[in-house]
């Protein structure tokens, strides 16, 4: 799609969205997306970014002011050729956050918001914040596709159909269980609470087989045990909302909790490398979470805006 195309559908969606085209300008409109099929496609695609950017609660504020400031700017001729790209600088930046593959996802949660999804064959499926799955059930398969984030699965029996949570490293097969899968880098973590999976990597032909009480990395060449976890601390940190970590390197506790921000979490990792976070945090409220590491660490929160902060560290 050329850039062309897009600045005259973000122009139609912005003028649309004021609510105040006249009826010569709704023809208009309609004449112009009847003129070639690109040009309807260009509106939708257009017209349905710009609602589930605005439907992410914390990314609406922003998307809204911008929207704003373009509509402001719209009555200058000049403005109007600059309408396109003022829509697509938002939009560009919040993708960066929010990939095509999670705004168009089945189910989707945003940062620090969980949700519980009962699924039609009686299994429950938890999101845990910013994550996102499709969902593929048929009469031959319940697959759950996650695409970022993580779950907290609890499967119903099924004989006919099997139970499969895929990601880009490689797949679970459920034989009666529960169990959480989570997307890093690199890999796909695995964590058994209950019974038992099968878990293969992409690129293999044989599954390893995961009990509860393990954790296990999956990548597509291998699936690699990692040890032992407690699955009563392990669900009930997933029904608290909780992060337990013992004795974490600082950075590794704010990748987690950055995730649940929702907006940029700036910190130097090399500074903070050395110092050591034991506690349970409250995911659901990362803000409070990082205060609670600068009481007891000789760190400090710098708050450039209400989505940017900078962690850093001082002598106390």
């Amino acid at each position: 799609m050329s850039a062309d195309l897009d600045q005259q559908a973000a122009n139609w969606v912005i003028r649309l969205n004021e609510g105040n085209l006249s009826e010569r300008e709704h023809q208009q409109l309609e004449r112009w997306k009847a003129a070639d099929p690109r040009h309807a496609a260009a509106f939708e695609r257009m017209q349905g970014f710009v609602g589930r950017l605005q439907a992410l609660r914390p990314q609406q504020a922003p998307v809204q002011a911008a929207l704003e400031a373009v509509r402001v700017r719209r009555r200058n001729p000049a403005g109007r050729v600059l309408l396109g790209l003022l829509l697509a600088l938002p939009v560009a930046l919040a993708l960066r956050a929010y990939p095509p593959s999670y705004l168009l996802a089945d189910q989707r949660t945003a940062p620090a918001q969980w949700q519980r999804i009962d699924l039609q064959d009686g299994s429950q499926l938890t999101l845990s914040g910013n994550s996102a799955v499709d969902l593929t059930f048929d009469g031959q398969q319940r697959q759950v596709r996650l695409l970022r984030g993580e779950i907290l699965v609890q499967v119903a029996h099924d004989a006919t159909r099997p139970f499969t949570v895929v990601t880009d490293d490689g797949q679970v097969r459920a034989l009666g269980t529960r169990f959480t899968v989570k997307r890093e880098s690199p890999g796909t973590l695995l964590g058994m609470l209950e019974s038992k999976v099968a878990a293969t990597g992409a690129s293999q032909q044989n599954a390893v087989h995961v009990s509860a009480g393990e954790q296990a990395r999956i990548t597509p060449d291998a699936v690699t045990l990692l040890g032992k976890i407690d699955p009563r601390t392990t669900d009930d940190a997933w029904q608290r909302h909780q992060l337990v970590v013992q004795d974490w390197p600082l950075p590794q506790v704010l990748d987690e909790l950055a995730r649940q921000y929702g907006g940029h979490v700036q910190f130097d990792r090399e500074q903070l490398a050395d110092l050591r976070v034991s506690a349970v945090l409250p995911l659901d409220n990362p803000r409070r979470a990082m205060q609670l590491i600068a009481d007891g660490l000789p760190v400090r929160i710098r708050a450039f805006s209400p989505l940017w902060l900078q962690i850093e560290r001082v002598e106390k």
